[in-house]
């Protein structure tokens, strides 16, 4: 079982009322909406650092590959 922990922040009101109706219509709880948008974007974060670290590598297009595994 994970451990939770407590998160206090200050937001613009209209976010707030925001996103509690979004969460009323789709029948979501808020604690479990606003925690995937932060994994979301944790990912992106590291998912753009990854690009960036290896932009500049060589790379093999798929046809190349596929012409090659062919005349196997």
């Amino acid at each position: 079982m994970s451990k939770t922990a407590a998160l206090s922040t200050i937001i613009d009101a209209s976010v707030k009322e925001a996103a509690t109706k979004y969460c009323e219509r789709h029948g979501l709880k808020l604690r479990h909406f606003v925690e995937q948008a932060l994994l979301e974007q944790l990912e992106d974060a590291i998912d753009l650092e990854a690009y960036h670290q290896r932009k500049n590598e060589q790379t093999v297009d798929l046809e190349h590959i596929l012409a090659s595994r062919k005349r196997k």
